[in-house]
């Protein structure tokens, strides 16, 4: 009697060890299931890939479609820098969806700003027997519109990219924050940024560029230079190839001098993509002594003239050239 209730005891206790190690192996299924296989995971390897510039595993696991733009902003460097400053702030507890479906919202921070994106995801099978397998729901790719009307490149989010339309299309990963911008030794425009949040969101970003002070400085000298040899000991009333003449019926003896008072200021804009020059305003004073054909009478001759013209503009690289058109 006493050795069955000792068989029985240690049934018992065999028994319930193996309860407690079903049970243990359950909990540890269900956390493993949630935390390594969840849905979340799958979000937060996602974010890990636009972290380290990955596009092509960040593409894999968004199962995304790229929409027919230019894709400089899906891989790379350009990639890294759109989620810089990319803090993920809270993933939280999956949503149900519907048909086996969750969605995941996620806070973050941009920079100076916080954001939300909304991911949904869907279950698909079963991996190892025991384990959920889950998937991101396919969407397209949001999109970014750079406009740079005079301009053929600018740079987006750091890396240096061709403009062949007014407006060029880029495609996106989200969340991101993308920053276009321009700058050269004669064309600079400030940086324009927008975020993107959801498949839904786009981004419209219009370069102002403008003419550098460097730009201004080069052409004032070569207006400045055009405008000394019109000066420069011609002896004539109408300096040929120059903007300003003076007509009298005296006679005028020489020397005749020209000399700049007014000094044209250099607009440059653009205009139908090309970059032109404002018309040239100036004034110019001539001096000289003159005899009046009637009476004889010598006086001096002082008038100062008003003078326009145009002139075209072109810049290659590192070199400038203005040419005076002169009716």
């Amino acid at each position: 009697m006493q050795g069955t209730t000792s068989v029985i005891k240690a049934v018992a206790t065999w028994l319930l060890a193996l309860m407690l190690t079903i049970a243990a192996a359950v909990v540890v299924i269900y956390f493993v299931n949630a935390k390594v296989y969840g849905p979340g995971h799958q979000v937060s390897s996602y974010f890990q890939a636009l972290r380290e510039g990955d596009g092509e595993r960040a593409l894999g696991l968004l199962a995304a479609k790229v929409p027919e733009a230019n894709a400089a902003l899906l891989d790379g460097p350009a990639l890294k820098a759109s989620a810089a400053d990319l803090e993920v702030l809270e993933i939280r507890e999956p949503r149900p969806a519907g048909d086996d479906r969750v969605d995941i919202d996620v806070t973050y921070a941009l920079g100076e700003e916080e954001g939300q994106s909304t991911f949904r995801l869907t279950r698909t099978e079963k991996q190892w027997l025991f384990f959920d397998r889950w998937n991101f729901v396919p969407s397209v790719l949001p999109t970014v519109t750079v406009s740079a009307p005079s301009q053929q490149e600018a740079v987006l989010n750091g890396v240096q990219v061709a403009l062949p339309e007014e407006t060029t299309t880029f495609a996106s990963f989200y969340p991101a924050r993308v920053e276009a911008s321009y700058d050269s030794e004669f064309f600079a425009a400030p940086a324009q940024s927008g975020v993107l949040a959801s498949p839904q969101d786009t981004a419209s970003l219009v370069l102002a560029t403008e003419a550098t002070e460097a730009l201004t400085s080069a052409v004032d000298a070569k207006v400045r230079d055009f405008l000394a040899g019109c000066t420069s000991a011609q002896d004539r009333l109408a300096p040929p190839g120059c903007p300003f003449f003076h007509f009298t019926d005296n006679r005028v003896q020489l020397p005749i001098v020209w000399e700049i008072t007014e000094y044209p200021e250099v607009n440059i804009r653009a205009v139908s993509g090309n970059w032109v020059l404002s018309p040239l305003n100036g004034k110019a004073r001539l001096t000289a002594e003159q005899t009046d054909l009637f009476s004889g009478v010598k006086s001096p001759l002082e008038v100062e003239k008003d003078f326009s013209f145009a002139a075209q503009l072109s810049v290659g690289s590192g070199e400038v050239s203005v040419s005076p058109l002169i009716d």
